[in-house]
């Protein structure tokens, strides 16, 4: 398997369109903010359905 250096890496391409490095990380750090969101309403349903929520007094 060939090293590609970091220049390379800043200007991925594919298909007729340039995507570069950044676009793809802001991409998936909206994914990983969207699942953990999605976690943490599922939680949140499962401890209120569970009446398992911590008292506030």
């Amino acid at each position: 398997m060939n090293k590609i250096s970091d220049d390379k890496l800043d200007n991925i391409t594919g298909g007729n369109t340039t995507v570069n490095g950044p676009i793809i990380n802001a991409i998936v750090n909206v994914i990983n903010l969207l699942r953990d969101a999605g976690y943490s309403v599922g939680s949140g349903i499962r401890r209120i359905s569970e009446n398992k929520m911590c008292p506030l007094d």
